[in-house]
């Protein structure tokens, strides 16, 4: 299995190798929801909604090392990594197979520490704002030069009607899909590139958009979950852009499980990805 720490700036610690070997990895995948209740008729309870709350756990790492220099390069890096991350209330990830749970390793703790062969037993107290197993999927859909795949068979003399859901997608637009593998619905991270104006695109039954113009170069970024819309120029500086938001439809509304069809322009490009938030990860 794979399990390590990538800190907020992209340094890596992993935890089953290099001198580092993590106990009882397993207790990081505990889950759990809490819950309120009313109460009904007759006094018969009532679950009013079930929600995740911060998430405390803990891990404990064997640590050895063939010298006493690099076991001090090894304690001095931890402790700098993770305390980087907190201080800049920046949250790192802890990776397992694939998926990640943000966080902050709050406390640590040593036991067992052997002079001789350079080792210790380190125990570190790990708190998740967002306590879920995130496993991100990204999707590209770029400009489309061609007329190939497009549904209007009526051009072809086939079938002079609708292409999909009593819509006539016409010449200048396209399906395609964007599978959501999640258990519910799922957060999202949707990118607009320029140049365009007035990027939209309908995916599944709802239509993201935003009322902007971008320049080639420029592209901006809608995060469902963090509830922020963000521009960024060909320098890369970056600027508030929630005014930008669509009063016609959520720009934030969640993607449902399944494959969703997609309705955008030929001359849209956008990426999207799709957070798939679980209590645990996969066993892989």
């Amino acid at each position: 299995m794979t399990l390590y720490y990538e800190s907020s700036d992209g340094t890596v610690i992993d935890f089953m190798s290099g001198g580092i070997y993590a106990q009882e990895p397993e207790t990081l995948t505990d889950s759990e929801w809490n819950y309120t209740t009313i109460s009904g008729i007759n006094g018969t309870g009532k679950i009013k909604r079930f929600y995740k709350d911060t998430q405390t756990s803990s891990l404990t790492l064997d640590i050895m090392a063939d010298s006493k220099e690099e076991f001090d390069e090894m304690m001095y890096n931890m402790h700098v990594v993770f305390d980087k991350d907190v201080l800049s209330v920046q949250p790192g990830k802890i990776w397992w197979n694939g998926f990640y749970k943000e966080a902050f390793i709050v406390a640590m703790s040593n036991s067992d520490y052997d002079e001789l062969f350079e080792s210790v037993t380190r125990k570190l107290t790990i708190l998740s704002l967002n306590p879920y197993w995130i496993r991100s999927d990204r999707y590209q859909f770029t400009v489309i030069s061609e007329e190939a795949g497009l549904l209007d068979y009526g051009m072809e003399g086939f079938f002079d009607g609708y292409d999909y859901d009593g819509y006539d997608y016409g010449q200048s637009e396209l399906i395609e899909l964007v599978p959501v593998k999640a258990i519910g619905s799922a957060n999202f991270e949707l990118v607009f590139y320029g140049p365009i104006s007035q990027p939209s695109v309908t995916i599944g039954d709802h239509k993201y958009s935003l009322d902007i113009t971008l320049a080639a170069g420029e592209y901006a970024v809608v995060n469902s979950q963090r509830r922020k819309i963000r521009k960024y120029n060909q320098h890369g500086i970056e600027e508030n852009a929630y005014h930008t938001r669509s009063r016609d439809s959520y720009i934030f509304e969640k993607l449902p499980s399944g494959a969703l069809p997609v309705l955008r322009s030929k001359d849209l490009a956008f990426d999207i990805t799709v957070y798939d938030e679980r209590g645990e990860p996969k066993w892989i």
